[in-house]
């Protein structure tokens, strides 16, 4: 059996400040750019529409959640934010996942990934820079 899994474009972005509630608040300082997988989860779904998001039982929730991976010298950060697939999102619980198999080394970066669409100030795409990577 082969398993293919999608390529994704993937711009780092350096954690920032943290704003008034101890959220990182996104930068314009890109220090990684390369190809990494994001895998969407299907969403969270709140029967409870006045004070669960508005989408009922049957609709995803506001932000899209999933796992981004990444190569070994991506070097994510907790708070870092991705561009993919036009969108940002927020990463966190940030870990390196090493073939336990092998143990030759071979691993790659996994992260927890949020949108950010809906936040207030909208998460507009930044203009890509040119980074190494």
């Amino acid at each position: 059996m082969t398993l293919l899994l999608g390529r994704d474009t993937v711009t780092l972005y350096s954690p920032g400040v943290l704003d008034d509630h101890g959220w990182r608040t996104p930068t314009d300082l890109a220090y990684w750019h390369g190809t990494g997988n994001l895998q969407l989860q299907p969403g969270v779904s709140d029967p409870r529409a006045d004070r669960g998001g508005g989408h009922g039982p049957h609709g995803p929730a506001r932000d899209l959640t999933g796992t981004l991976y990444l190569p070994a010298d991506a070097l994510p950060a907790e708070g870092s934010t991705a561009l993919i697939r036009d969108r940002l999102f927020v990463l966190s619980q940030v870990r390196m996942v090493i073939d336990p198999v092998t143990d030759d080394g071979i691993g790659c970066w996994c992260a927890t990934t949020t949108s950010i669409d809906t936040w207030p100030d909208g998460g507009a795409p930044r203009d890509e820079e040119t980074v190494s990577g």
